[in-house]
């Protein structure tokens, strides 16, 4: 098989942008042989920059790979999205987080997701419950950030080529939620190209 997918080449039927939590294996958790699956991960499952990596390799798969479905896969109890609601809650208190490492950015950058879930939730949320949201919000962040930076990837969805589904694995249980398209699609497939914030 190993030889056959060197000579013949990869097509990935799915690519997953995932977490890089050890506990998320994706290839494990969809019982993927090699050449079944296009991962692409990193803490928070989430695309900032549009030149950078995950973008770019994910527009290498639906173009070159002529992969179908997208799917972005988020999970409970992540760290990375723990660290963000904390780091919104603390800016929120009137201490302006600090911005030493790339670490600091991420989760500064994740934190815009959290507000947005704390501001769903109401005022009497516990920091537990905008985890919880803030999982599940910032899974559609990241699939509406493919579609609005990436005109490639929003000429293909618009075109029926290329599907972006949103999911939560479980990491207690196994099981993974489907969350189906993102709210904002039908309007993001619609929209002009525009220059991600990195490089505006």
């Amino acid at each position: 098989m190993r030889k056959a997918l060197v000579k013949e080449g990869q097509a990935p039927h799915t690519a997953i942008i995932g977490c890089a939590d050890s506990r998320a294996p994706l290839e494990t958790v969809f019982d993927a042989m090699p050449g079944d699956i296009f991962v692409l991960r990193n803490a928070g499952n989430t695309c900032t920059h549009a030149e950078g990596s995950v973008l770019g390799s994910l527009e290498f798969c639906v173009a070159a790979l002529q992969s179908k479905m997208v799917l972005v896969l988020g999970h409970t109890a992540c760290g990375a999205i723990k660290g963000a609601t904390a780091t919104y809650l603390q800016a929120k208190s009137g201490n302006k987080p600090q911005v030493t490492k790339a670490l600091d950015a991420l989760l500064v950058g994740l934190s815009d997701v959290a507000k947005k879930a704390s501001e769903e939730l109401g005022e009497g949320a516990t920091e537990a419950q905008i985890v919880d949201r803030t999982i599940k919000l910032n899974v559609f962040h990241t699939i509406d950030f493919l579609l609005q930076y990436s005109p490639l990837v929003r000429e293909k969805v618009a075109a029926g080529e290329v599907e972006i589904q949103g999911g939560i694995y479980d990491l207690e249980t196994g099981h993974v939620e489907f969350l189906g398209q993102s709210p904002a699609q039908a309007t993001l497939v619609k929209s002009a190209s525009t220059l991600p914030p990195s490089l505006a």
